[in-house]
């Protein structure tokens, strides 16, 4: 993407809209498009997308902090975003994850010069302590101030009530920090200033009364037995789930006698928990006791059609694929339905799920496709999944499954030069990481092909 002439205002308004949506998407082509148009302005843009964090589970993927700061940083107006997002985080109150990012943004800020930075985060952490102030900027304060970053933590935290210590216990940020500063022992530094503190004293007892965290070598799972499939099942909750390494090891005469007593099985509760384990390993017989579950209505409370369908992906049948096809006819987002064309897909498919995907109305909608999506293109290495896949890849906010279409597309050999280039500017880690070791692996193949 090289563009250097000045667009109209139409072209304005829909390059704004596109860098926008890479936003919310959180992959590189927003930085693309900054780089082919640096006299746009994008600064509505980028303040919406760091006041709010747009991933689809902000939780799970984190801040995007990281992603956006590059862009802020090359941007048109870049004081005048630095400044407001600043003020946007000095009168925050609540939301753990935006906060958390607009922290991640002031600590960029200030590591790039805005002294101002440091000032407005230090006065929002001290609100953290205050009522109706949500707590942020404990890992940022660490980064920011260091060891002394590290003992205004400690004497605000040890200021609370005792009871409220245990919301506190960051051991990680510390072990994080240790490991970052090896030249620092940080835990007999901190020690030293817990004998002159009494506050930083209660938060250092708190954090040393915590076991750091360890990687523990994984042991070899050991086999269900036909009993302790029974027990999960006698298990009281809704929903019941089993491990597929533990599945997979099962001898096949003991999958077959599960299979009999979920064939046996009276209650119905009792019998649908079964379904799940019929996931992790293929049912022994027939399929059509589960096609009938499959075939019937949903229950969200059981899980029973969608498990049987989970089940079912294992099969090859023409009356599997009819369901398929007639509930994707019948449902709008038929988000369960599609793991019956996993055993079952033909040629052609690709065009009647981009159909699919193009019934989303918004970002979560697209998010409950791409299990389907996914499973099916891992059972079906095909050159017509780059449709499906792409439109996955550029309507979904979800940087972790991202990662799964991009290895997809990869393998499927059917990864766009388009895409490639936006890779390394994506928000997600283990994207960029793809991006590296694609970039290897065809290096290295047109070096052999030379």
């Amino acid at each position: 993407m090289v563009k250097n002439n000045f667009p109209d205002l139409s072209e304005i308004t829909e390059l704004q809209k596109q860098f926008f949506h890479s936003l919310n998407l959180g992959t590189g082509r927003a930085m693309l498009l900054m780089k082919a148009y640096p006299q746009l302005d994008f600064s509505r843009e980028l303040i919406a997308a760091s006041v709010r964090n747009l991933a689809n589970d902000a939780p799970s993927e984190g801040s995007r902090a990281d992603y956006l700061y590059p862009l802020i940083r090359r941007a048109k107006n870049r004081a005048l975003i630095e400044k407001a997002l600043l003020q946007k985080l000095k009168n925050k109150k609540s939301g753990a994850c935006n906060l958390d990012q607009l922290c991640g943004l002031a600590l960029h800020f200030y590591q790039d010069g805005n002294l101002d930075a440091r000032e407005i985060f230090l006065e929002r952490f001290d609100k953290s302590f205050h009522d109706d102030y949500e707590f942020c900027g404990e890992e940022q304060i660490l980064k920011m101030d260091g060891l002394q970053g590290l003992f205004k933590l400690a004497d605000k935290i040890g200021r609370l009530p005792e009871d409220e210590w245990p919301w506190y216990e960051y051991r990680w940020n510390i072990d994080d920090f240790q490991k970052a500063n090896p030249a620092l022992n940080v835990f007999t530094e901190f020690e030293k200033a817990a004998k002159e503190n009494t506050y930083i004293q209660n938060y250092f007892k708190l954090i040393s009364s915590i076991t750091p965290f360890k990687r523990i070598r994984r042991k070899i799972p050991s086999a269900y037995t036909v009993k302790d499939i029974e027990e999960l099942v006698n298990r009281p909750s809704k929903r019941v789930g089993f491990n597929r390494d533990r599945t997979l090891r099962m001898k096949q005469q003991e999958i077959i006698a599960v299979a009999r007593n979920f064939l046996d099985e009276k209650d119905k509760i009792r019998k649908f928990r079964y379904l799940r384990f019929f996931y992790a390993t293929r049912f022994p017989f027939d399929y059509a006791p589960l096609l009938k579950i499959a075939s019937g209505k949903k229950n969200h409370q059981t899980m029973a059609v969608n498990n049987a369908v989970l089940a079912l992906s294992h099969f090859s049948g023409a009356d599997i694929r009819a369901l398929a096809l007639k509930k994707i006819q019948e449902e709008r987002i038929p988000c369960e339905y599609l793991h019956l064309l996993v055993s079952n897909y033909q040629a052609g498919d690709a065009e009647m799920l981009v159909e699919i995907i193009g019934r989303a109305k918004n970002f979560d909608e697209v998010h409950l496709l791409i299990q389907g999506i996914i499973a099916i293109f891992k059972a079906n290495p095909v050159a017509d999944s780059k449709a499906p896949l792409e439109a996955m890849y550029y309507n979904m906010n979800c940087g972790i499954h991202r990662r799964d279409l991009v290895g997809l597309l990869n393998d499927n050999q059917v990864l766009s030069d388009e895409i490639l280039e936006e890779l390394p500017y994506d928000s997600d880690e283990d994207v960029r990481k793809l991006c590296r070791k694609i970039k290897r692996q065809r290096s290295s193949a047109a070096a052999v092909m030379n």
